[in-house]
């Protein structure tokens, strides 16, 4: 049974962490009530539960928010936990299980305090503790109470975000996309980053363009139309051609300037033309000394892109660099997860059924650490691979996804030598080094994990390995087969390392030879 001690009543605020299953818990006794909480953006609680509450209908769709989000109830603040009320011990068991993740994660993403979330039933929680949840007068308005102004407003946000949904409240976030994220949540809350010029860097898939169209979003969402442009690069470079077509570019310095932020998407693309790269720095300028911003997205570090002159360069880096990676496992685990609910919406409206079990979820994700958008296809191939086929969803059709995302029929087994030179490659050493006697570190760890993966993904024994390896004995393949094992168990960090080390090999085209 929850008690009142050590409870806070609901006030603007939110809240970040890991979500945990619920359990009754005993709370020391707290000399009075503390102060209200207040959320760095300063919203009402009312306000900022209705948003979780928007968030969470458009992510899991209508018929799974009513059927488990909509009853739940806001109720207080326990030794830092957000407590959240179910109906029922059987209602808490469920949502805290299939949706736990995905309600922490909305808060997350709508503050930036360090609270989780909690969930738990009624008849759990002391009266006391009930008694401070928000009143009926200040809790969010229904559906049905809404004003036909305020259904109107709501129609216009919801028409602006149709064409791809791709909102700052829809976008998953893990430990590489963070920073990225966070940046791109202050600029669309019309906060300061110290900088007046972006730039977000990442291979294509990982969500780049998502982070720009959510600020966009955002921004018009709270300013209006004018305060901010969203321009691919193939958009401004169509524009400043045909101006020149016409000897007037004007147009184009209207349009650009005019607004105190400017997105440009796919950066990397103009930089091979001269003229357009200038026309852009122009007004790059011009912006940022009227105190505008400019966020760029590119596939390349400015460091690397050879078009860009040294003062160009030095603008660039003279603002912030956010880097975003290929998603963790995690994170690539919530991208799944995220797809597979939504074509399990998508199958039950034709009356079909699609349901990918987590045994699914993990082994998609353990064996593509591939980009977002790489993952959505995976769950895709799954569906039309069962579904449309009319075959079961079974571990077959899971493999038959993953080798058509690996590259179509199935590889055989690496061979040694790729293993090796793969693995050299990834740490900057050569395959003479893996088979050198030096026990330098920068060669033994190497030499170790390629010696792990040789066991691992071929039939050789630990005599044929240690041949391989400068002709060393079994015992020594043994030894680091073993070593790695152990690191891999005890470490997240280095077992992902060594999955995408193993993608890497498994994805070498050699071993469809």
């Amino acid at each position: 049974m929850i008690s009142k001690q050590n409870t806070t009543r609901f006030s603007p605020g939110g809240m970040g962490g890991v979500p945990r299953t619920a359990e009754p818990s005993s709370i020391s006794r707290s000399a009075g009530a503390r102060p209200p909480v207040t959320d760095s953006g300063n919203a009402p609680a009312p306000a900022l539960w209705a948003s979780v509450r928007e968030a969470l209908r458009r992510r899991l769709g209508d018929q799974k928010f009513d059927a488990w989000i909509a009853r739940l109830e806001l109720v207080a603040e326990v030794n830092g936990e957000v407590l959240l009320a179910a109906a029922s011990e059987h209602e808490r068991s469920r949502v805290d299980t299939e949706f736990g993740h995905i309600i922490q994660q909305a808060w997350d993403q709508a503050d930036l305090t360090s609270r989780s979330v909690r969930i738990e039933a009624r008849n759990r929680i002391a009266p006391d503790v009930l008694a401070l949840a928000e009143p009926a007068a200040e809790r969010p308005a229904r559906a049905e109470d809404v004003s036909e102004d305020e259904a109107a407003e709501s129609e216009d946000a919801a028409e602006f975000g149709a064409d791809d949904a791709q909102t700052l409240e829809n976008f998953l976030v893990g430990d590489s996309n963070r920073i990225a994220f966070g940046l791109a949540r202050r600029l669309a809350m019309g906060a300061g980053v110290e900088a007046n010029v972006v730039t977000i860097v990442g291979p294509h898939g990982v969500g780049k363009s998502h982070l720009l169209k959510g600020i966009a979003h955002a921004l018009k969402a709270a300013k209006g139309e004018a305060s901010c442009l969203y321009m691919s690069s193939e958009d401004f470079t169509v524009a400043f051609v045909d101006g020149v077509k016409k000897k007037d570019t004007s147009d184009l310095r209207t349009l650009v300037r005019r607004a105190k932020v400017v997105l440009l998407d796919d950066f990397q693309f103009i930089c091979s033309k001269p003229g357009t790269l200038v026309e852009f720095f122009s007004h790059l300028r011009a912006i940022v000394s009227h105190g505008g911003v400019v966020v760029l997205a590119c596939d390349q570090t400015p460091a690397v892109i050879d078009q860009l002159d040294d003062r160009m360069r030095d603008e660039i880096h003279g603002g912030v660099i956010a880097q975003m990676e290929l998603p963790e496992r995690n994170l690539r685990r919530e991208i799944l997860r995220a797809k597979a609910d939504a074509v399990s919406e998508a199958a039950a409206a034709i009356e079909a059924e699609f349901h990918l079990t987590e045994e699914w979820i993990d082994l998609l994700a353990d064996r593509l650490p591939a980009s977002g958008r790489a993952l959505c296809g995976a769950v895709r191939n799954v569906y039309c691979g069962t579904v449309l086929a009319g075959k079961p969803l079974d571990k077959t059709a899971v493999e038959k996804s993953i080798q058509l995302q690996m590259g179509g029929s199935p590889a055989r087994a690496p061979k040694i030598d790729t293993i090796k030179d793969v693995t050299a490659r990834a740490y900057g050493v050569t395959k003479a080094d893996l088979e050198s006697a030096c026990r330098k570190r920068q060669f033994a760890q190497p030499r170790q994990y390629a010696m792990y993966l040789s066991r691992q993904l071929t039939k050789c024994s630990y005599p044929q390995i240690g041949r391989m390896f400068g002709d060393r004995d079994h015992t020594t393949v043994l030894f680091a087969f073993r070593k790695i094992s152990t690191m891999v168990a005890r470490n997240e960090a280095m077992a992902e390392e060594l999955r995408q080390l193993e993608q890497r090999i498994l994805a070498d085209p050699r071993n469809n030879r």
